[in-house]
């Protein structure tokens, strides 16, 4: 890198040695680079001033000095051992060429206030005693702004209804022990009331603020320091649970102001540690009490992991949550549709649908709700176990009040050793749907029938097996990441109204499911259809999610499955073509079969041929359209079509003679009436936007 920046800067400067520094304060220089046999004296900024675009000064001993500032206080030198003439172009060019030094500089300062804030984060959650802690944040926070600065932390105590110190870091004197600032006095009490952070690099903001401190406070303020080579200050507030408690100030001293708006949001995020701080300082006199709640957390986690290590299943770790909290539990799940233990009693009213409904209306992390019972009855928790937006199942708990924290903790351990229960399921799951799949395109594509029988026998399926095949799919608008989920909720709710030996195979997979059905013994004819599109109609009813489908015809022999499936994937196709949600028959289509694939540009065009002719002038009303349409509705009766339209039948006849003028097509020839009869059919069954 140095001999490429050398190799650059020696095109631009020529044979004349060179010096690079950096600075962040315009005081301190760091060197980064210089030519052989020049001693690296850093530069003296003279005008005690930052610089806002680049200047080029010259120095004694014909020497050339060009200062380069950038962002964030930032500035490179480059001491030029000859005199030199550089133009603002060129010392442009020169700021551009140095930029990498700069994000490089920035980079490793970055770098080293981001491990001073961690382990400054890191050794603060060790510390149990507030008044050590505040000390230990303040002088990392010290550490981390790049400028000298002095820090104090204030904190209001009600009973005086004044801010004193509480802890400080730099300079600052015992004096300042002394000063109590009332709400409103000072930039201490000012920064109180607001409640926001401030910035003062001016002297008319300064006295905006300070001009109002008592005689006392001002003497023990300027007794603890001088103040006289402070040029910059930040006051930020601390609040704890929405309200300022404390106050966070810091002196920057120098000749220049160097403090800024990133400056600003750095103690800011310091407040915030303090803000944390102060609240766990509250709280550790509970969490000693709770010590052995933790102790007992661990166990719990212990305990249910053992379970879940060992494949226990759900139902062993529902059972070893209702232990550990000593309240009835249940647990819902949803993906295999069955409750842990089975159905409380005690908790009437509550669906597997109800509570899809309640996890839906809920806003994280506000997941825990618990209802009331009417009278003075024991309270209902109910806890949902989700992932990946999706509800897999839910907790419902019984107490006689408000549940403990350690209570809670088991909800929380439970819950989460749950929900990787659950997702394990749905991962065996989708491994068996490809398993599934792999036999069922190995019966919808086997050529051989011994093959054939060989597999289906697998399934329970012989040469007289009646079989077909349903098709679902989600629609488009549908969550991708909830398909897997909504998939393995899906078959297990069809399979309690359509049983296993009715249903040997079903598979997900990607936005379709298939479902391979088997007519019983004792069936009636078109029993195992109704059954199945009854329970998608009670699923939509239940879920709320409507979905494409296709069932193909029960057949038997060797080409069963493939045939039902090629008329599923129609039907399903047919469905989705018209966007009319539900399943339909592949029987119930009846003419549409023909077109199921065809361009929607064909039959626009067909039907176009037809009743672009009849179509009025604009303004005018669809007399030829209304008149054909009608007449093919009332199968080519002339008085219902008359009646229908309200006119005289020799008004009708006019009419369609004017239609056979038109379009050179006759009524009384078949081939002309079919024409007109499937155009005025596609025009009717087709969805809108189509012809």
């Amino acid at each position: 890198m140095q001999a490429f920046f050398e190799k650059m800067l020696r095109e631009r400067l020529g044979t004349a040695d060179f010096a690079l520094w950096i600075s962040r304060n315009w005081t301190e220089w760091q060197g980064i680079y210089q030519t052989e046999g020049r001693q690296m004296l850093p530069p003296v900024l003279l005008a005690g001033q930052t610089l806002r675009k680049p200047q080029a000064i010259i120095e004694m001993k014909e020497c050339t000095l060009a200062y380069l500032p950038y962002d964030q206080n930032v500035c490179i030198a480059i001491r030029i051992y000859r005199v030199m003439e550089l133009s603002e172009e060129e010392l442009a060019e020169l700021t551009s060429l140095l930029y990498p030094c700069y994000t490089e500089f920035m980079a490793a300062k970055h770098e080293q206030a981001l491990n001073t804030m961690m382990n400054s984060f890191r050794d603060v959650t060790q510390l149990l005693d507030l008044d050590e802690l505040l000390e230990r944040i303040l002088a990392s926070a010290l550490a981390v702004i790049p400028y000298d600065s002095i820090g104090v932390l204030w904190s209001y105590e009600p009973a005086a209804d004044a801010l004193k110190v509480k802890a400080r870091a730099g300079e600052m004197g015992e004096e300042m022990l002394l000063m109590r600032m009332k709400p409103g006095e000072g930039i201490i009490g000012k920064t109180f009331l607001r409640g926001e952070p401030r910035l003062y690099d001016s002297m008319r903001l300064l006295e905006e603020d300070v001009g109002n401190m008592s005689e006392d406070n001002r003497r023990h303020l300027y007794t603890a320091y001088h103040f006289e080579n402070v040029c910059s200050i930040i006051s930020v507030p601390i609040k704890i649970e929405g309200r300022t408690e404390c106050v966070l100030i810091f002196y920057q001293k120098g000749q220049i102001p160097l403090f800024g708006e990133a400056e600003v949001r750095l103690l800011q995020s310091f407040a915030d540690q303090v803000s944390i701080a102060i609240t766990n300082a509250k709280l550790y006199a509970e969490l000693s009490e709770q010590n052995e709640a933790l102790i007992r957390r661990d166990e719990i986690h212990s305990s249910l992991m053992k379970l879940s290590l060992q494949n226990k299943g759900v139902g062993s770790i529902a059972g070893e949550m209702a232990r550990v909290t000593g309240l009835p539990l249940v647990f819902v799940d949803f993906i295999d549709r069955q409750w842990h233990p089975r159905r409380a009693e005690w908790a009437p009213g509550w669906s597997m649908e109800t509570l899809v409904k309640l996890y839906q209306s809920l806003q994280p992390p506000d997941y825990l709700t618990t209802v009331e019972s009417e009278g003075e009855g024991p309270l209902l928790h109910l806890y949902p176990i989700a992932s990946a937006r999706q509800c897999l199942g839910y907790l419902l708990v019984q107490a006689e009040g408000r549940l403990t924290p350690l209570q809670l903790v088991a909800l929380e351990q439970g819950s989460s050793i749950l929900a990787l229960e659950l997702m394990r399921k749905q991962s065996l799951a989708e491994l068996y749907f490809k398993k599934t799949q792999q036999l069922f395109n190995d019966l919808r594509l086997s050529k051989d029938s011994a093959e054939y029988w060989e597999r289906s026998g697998e399934i329970g399926i012989g040469p007289a097996t009646r079989v077909a095949v349903g098709l679902l799919e989600f629609p488009e608008s549908g969550d991708p990441a909830a398909l897997g989920t909504l998939s393995l909720q899906l078959i297990s709710f069809v399979r309690e109204y359509v049983t296993h030996p009715a249903l040997p195979l079903a598979f997900a997979s990607e936005r379709r499911i298939t479902f391979l059905l088997m007519v019983q013994e004792g069936y009636k004819p078109g029993e195992l259809e109704r059954r199945f599109i009854a329970s998608l109609a009670e699923w939509e009813r239940k879920a709320g999610i409507a979905l494409f489908g296709g069932i193909g015809s029960v057949r038997t022999g060797v080409e069963a499955v493939n045939t039902s499936y090629q008329e599923a994937d129609k039907a399903l196709a047919y469905q989705k073509t018209r966007g009319k949600a539900g399943p339909i028959r592949y029987a119930d289509i009846g003419v549409n079969r023909l077109f199921i694939r065809q361009p929607a540009e064909d039959l626009t065009a067909f039907m176009d041929e037809i009743f672009e002719p009849l179509r009025p002038a604009k303004g005018a009303a669809a007399v030829l359209e209304d008149t054909l349409t009608a007449y093919m509705a009332s199968g080519g009766s002339a008085a219902q079509t008359a009646a229908a339209l309200h006119i005289h039948i020799n008004t009708l006849y006019q009419r369609i003679h004017k239609i056979e003028e038109i379009l050179g097509m006759s009524f009384s020839n078949q081939e002309h009436l079919l024409h007109l009869q499937l155009a005025c059919y596609l025009r009717k069954t087709l969805p809108k936007g189509t012809g």
